[in-house]
């Protein structure tokens, strides 16, 4: 019996390199997904709260009207 393993017929495969311009879009993707989570987050948070619990109109969520009436009645005197 000989002291040598047998050859691995079945080697690690090298990982499949994707081209330059996938891995640019891959990077860009990972660091504007959050953000743009978060911004999509806060327009169904201000969604459900002004327009169903609220039984306000869905298009006064834009105008900075309703958000100024807003800030003054949180931070009245």
């Amino acid at each position: 019996m000989s002291d040598k393993p047998a050859p691995n017929k079945s080697a690690p495969k090298k990982k499949a390199t994707r081209p330059k311009w996938q891995n640019i879009i891959w990077r860009i993707f990972k660091i504007i997904r959050i953000p743009v989570l978060c911004v999509l987050a806060i327009y169904i948070g201000l969604w459900i709260g002004y327009t169903k619990l609220g039984h306000q109109p869905a298009a006064e969520i834009f105008h900075i009207s309703t958000w100024r009436h807003l800030y003054d009645l949180v931070f009245a005197n």
